[in-house]
């Protein structure tokens, strides 16, 4: 059994002037009483977490800061600190070594059977904006939680839990981020290291606890904050008792707050992530993969041609699917071409598939909006094979339309989308035919709809209504084309993103090929029913089935 670690901290002094509800005339008299109960006390290591000052300028901060260090100074006890995000506003991460007197890169520390992993970040960019943490600071710590088995504690200035701002004085209403870009990648990192019990920050100027896979998340409130303390200085600090089976956090002020749980054992993981329970619900529906099969969901690119040229032996399987007496449905998330295009190029590969059994996701959108109306006003931004489709379904070209649906047409410039955003302005719903950002090609790749579907949202401000595949709603008009059940259909499709997908968030068995995006050796989620290598190796297993 270890000995109790014991650990006093204070975080965002804020010393210099009083800004907003940070009362900053106030700081060094409150430190000073800091001061004062951690030389009475029985601690291990004091941590500072950062944000010592209210930025000004640089001349002034970097004499808010020595008056800071100099309290600090008086105090015994080992210390640690933290830069934070106002430190660094005019001042240099190395004019802060040589105001402090040490170094302030990131370093681990052991202590009583603890690993103190003091992770610093530069926070001297817009955090909205850097990339924090950057791949560098993910990899160091990777690397120092490895190199431990003890259990690690990790310090830093801006928390890592992401938690909900709502009613913050700072960050609810203002653009100010309160966690760090990446701060799901450093997650993954911390989470994945098993060895992890607890994250302490500051910066949010709240007292606050976060679970997240068994891994305490604590943040510190701000010794001159005053939101939270009807006008007056909240005087926070915290100790911490963290012994082999518990954490004991006591938060010290006008604003106190005590917490107490057992402590995170060594890779004691929560469940993995699930998948929306839509999807589980559709899984659910799944019959198993020897259930039989009477119909086929084919995507083209990358199961019967790769490009403009055919996959070896998708024509003879095509034919024996057929020969099996199983009916057959292609889909496809690429709007530039009509069923008849599709049907055109399929027939010069040898695969006769009729234009009413192929579905584009011009289609699916036309077949949705003529359900709503029967004539609905449109403005298409994209292929005039798209348009086409709408109009063929019934829709109604309009300069006050009810919808803008959104696709690529290579052609189009900037301009050509302008009055878009003017319909979507207006109260037009924008449509996106799919959501595929590029499309391969033997030259590379080229972009889809995504990227036009993006500058809309962007200029608009409104979020786009998507279809195309790995929407349910492409394969639920598959199946009535078919006039089958989930239960009796199953998709075959060459990326796990959309066909797989898509295929089981419809409630269908997939098979997935790996003679087009996707290798053979490759894994996603979720994962497809059965595997083959091409559509010949697949037609082979369903015709004897």
């Amino acid at each position: 059994m270890t000995d109790t670690l014991r650990l006093a901290l204070v975080t965002d002094i804020h010393h210099g002037p009083t800004r907003y509800t940070k009362l900053g005339a106030e700081a060094l008299p409150l430190l000073e009483s800091f001061r004062d109960q951690v030389t009475d006390g029985d601690f291990d290591l004091v941590v500072d977490l950062g944000d010592r000052i209210t930025n000004v300028d640089r001349e002034t901060d970097m004499g808010l800061e020595k008056e800071v260090e100099a309290v600090f100074a008086q105090i015994d006890t080992p210390r640690a600190h933290l830069l934070g995000n106002h430190d660094l506003h005019y001042l240099s991460i190395g004019e802060n070594e040589s105001i402090w007197g040490a170094s302030l890169a990131s370093q681990s520390l052991d202590l009583k059977g603890n690993h103190l992993v003091f992770w610093q970040l530069d926070l001297s960019g817009k955090l909205g904006e850097a990339p924090l943490p950057s791949q560098a600071d993910l990899d160091w710590l990777r690397d120092d939680l490895a190199s431990t088995s003890l259990p690690a504690i990790i310090f830093t200035h801006v928390p890592l839990h992401g938690g909900a701002m709502i009613g913050n004085f700072y960050f609810h209403n203002n653009v100010s981020p309160s966690t760090l870009p990446h701060t799901a990648e450093a997650r993954q990192v911390i989470e994945a290291a098993g060895n992890v019990v607890l994250c302490l920050a500051g910066h949010v100027h709240w007292n606050d606890s976060a679970t997240i896979d068994g891994i305490r998340y604590l943040t510190l409130q701000s010794l001159t904050e005053s939101f939270t303390t009807q006008g007056e200085a909240s005087a926070a600090w915290a100790e911490i008792e963290i012994d082999d089976s518990e954490v004991r956090w006591r938060a010290h002020g006008g604003d106190p707050l005590r917490f107490e749980a057992p402590l995170r054992g060594r890779n004691m993981r929560w469940v993995p992530p699930l998948p929306p329970f839509s999807i589980l619900r559709a899984q659910e529906a799944i019959t198993d993969a020897d259930a039989p099969v009477r119909g086929v969901i084919l995507d083209m690119d990358g199961v019967l041609y790769r490009g403009s040229d055919p996959i070896d032996g998708s024509a003879a399987a095509v034919a024996a699917l057929r020969e099996a007496g199983l009916k057959i449905v292609c889909l496809t998330n690429n709007a530039r071409r009509t069923p008849e295009d599709y049907a055109a190029k399929l027939a010069g590969f040898g695969i006769e598939i009729d234009p009413s059994d192929i579905i584009t996701s011009g289609q699916a959108v036309a077949h949705h909006l003529t359900k709503e109306t029967p004539s609905p006003r449109v403005h298409v931004a994209g292929s005039d094979a798209l348009r086409r489709t709408l109009l063929a379904a019934g829709a109604v070209e309009s300069d006050a339309p009810d919808y803008v649906v959104a696709g690529i047409d290579l052609g189009m410039t900037l301009s050509d989308l302008t009055p878009a955003i003017r319909y979507i302005a207006n109260g037009a719903q924008l449509i996106g035919s799919n959501a595929d950002a590029v499309i391969p090609t033997a030259d590379g790749p080229e972009p889809e709809a995504g990227p036009v579907v993006a500058f809309l949202e962007a200029g608009s401000g409104c979020k786009a209504v998507m279809f195309g595949k790995p929407k349910p709603d492409i394969y639920e008009l598959a199946l009535e084309r078919l006039g089958l059940d989930a239960d009796d259909v199953i998709a075959v499709g060459d990326t796990f993103e959309t066909d797989i997908a898509g295929a089981t968030a419809a409630g269908l068995r997939s098979i997935l090929v790996a003679s087009g995006n996707t290798a053979a050796d490759e894994s996603g989620d979720p994962e497809p029913t059965m595997r083959f290598a091409d559509l010949k190796a697949a037609a082979k297993f369903l015709k004897a089935r």
